[in-house]
């Protein structure tokens, strides 16, 4: 996680705010692919984003559209041009009333570094989903969510693009004005290769936990089944928190227990765990340091491989101003595999100008 920087609000419009976000980067990578083979280079990058807010009327509206643009000096090959959309838009835009309706989207044309199959990959991505919201009375309420996701790869023959649809709803009990408690049941269909159901049964309390404790606490279980290779049951974690030591330090820690599907159709099971601190140097200057680990099992089609990352961080943001930081980074990956070829050593190392008009 880097620190957060706050940019100008931008040039207003009659209904909403509308803010051009540049950043320009420079980065050494010594593992540009992902593998035990991966070659060292240096990548430039520029990511102009376009963004439009408007918070006025019954309407509340997010919007992005934007593009990134990299080039490698010796390895012109992985050079990429990405783009980026999203909205949200949210009915009404009104606190007091007991409903909320809320539709998102987007479309994405990117290219990453897949860990799983060791090499930079491009695909295109299309995202919708929908939720409603009803609180009955002053305590209980509860709310309904749909989603769809499609991902297609450039390379069909050694990719296999997928398609998921899902839904679920939430028992809600408002605790306080900072605090809700969530019960409830998420189902979500993926089409790859094979077809998985997964079945996600889940509380969560979201919000101020405590006077400095404040995001996401979820817990429960989920069950991922399969007409080809059976049934797989496994807790299920969420965590998002936030702890504000003093005014100076802030505590960040991410968990996560989920399933997921790799870019060539097989199922695996995630575990990560992330901790971050960051802090306020002066005025203008802050500092972060964090470690993650991160673990993959798949057992699909006759596999017998796991994957492990351990991932350590830290940064220096230095804010010039209301509408522009630099931020320098530094970052090393420690990755170990069932896989030879996946077991690598990868630092990376830059700098990144932030501006916004």
């Amino acid at each position: 996680m880097m620190a957060t920087l706050l940019f100008g609000q931008g040039a207003a419009e009659e209904d909403g705010i509308l803010r051009f976000d540049n950043e320009v980067s420079a980065f050494y990578d010594s593992n540009i692919q992902g593998n035990s083979f991966g070659d060292s280079d240096i990548e430039l990058a520029y990511k102009p984003t376009l963004n439009f807010t408007r918070r006025s009327g019954l309407l509340g509206i997010d919007a992005r559209l934007g593009g990134g643009f990299g080039w490698f000096l010796d390895n012109s090959e992985y050079d990429y041009q990405d783009f980026y959309s999203s909205f949200l838009i949210d009915y009404p835009n009104e606190a007091s009333l007991p409903y909320r309706l809320t539709l998102g989207g987007g479309y994405n044309s990117t290219t990453t570094l897949d860990r799983y199959v060791g090499d930079r990959i491009s695909s295109d991505s299309a995202n919708l989903n929908a939720g409603f919201r009803y609180n009955v009375n002053e305590r209980w309420g509860f709310s309904l969510n749909s989603r769809w996701s499609e991902i297609a790869y450039d390379d069909k023959a050694r990719y296999t693009d997928q398609t998921s649809w899902g839904a679920g709803f939430d028992f809600v009990y408002i605790y306080s004005d900072k605090l809700e408690i969530f019960a409830g049941y998420g189902y979500l269909e993926t089409s790859a290769i094979s077809e998985y159901q997964d079945h996600t049964f889940r509380v969560k309390a979201v919000g101020e936990l405590t006077p400095k404790l404040t995001g996401t606490m979820g817990l429960g279980h989920q069950i991922r089944e399969s007409d080809d290779f059976g049934n797989t049951g496994d807790p299920y974690v969420n965590l998002n928190l936030a702890w504000a030591v003093n005014e100076r330090l802030e505590v960040a820690a991410t968990g996560g227990i989920g399933f997921s599907t790799t870019a060539t159709g097989a199922s695996g099971k995630q575990t990560n765990f992330g901790l971050v601190a960051a802090m306020a140097l002066g005025s203008s200057l802050t500092g972060s340091l964090g470690v993650s680990y991160n673990e993959s099992e798949y057992s699909d089609f006759g596999l017998d491989r796991s994957d492990e990352y351990l991932t350590y961080q830290a940064a220096l943001a230095w804010q010039l101003g209301e509408a522009a930081a630099l931020t320098g980074s530094l970052t090393f990956e420690d990755a170990d595999s069932t896989r030879d070829q996946l077991v690598y050593d990868r630092l990376r190392a830059g700098l990144s100008l932030q501006m916004s008009f």
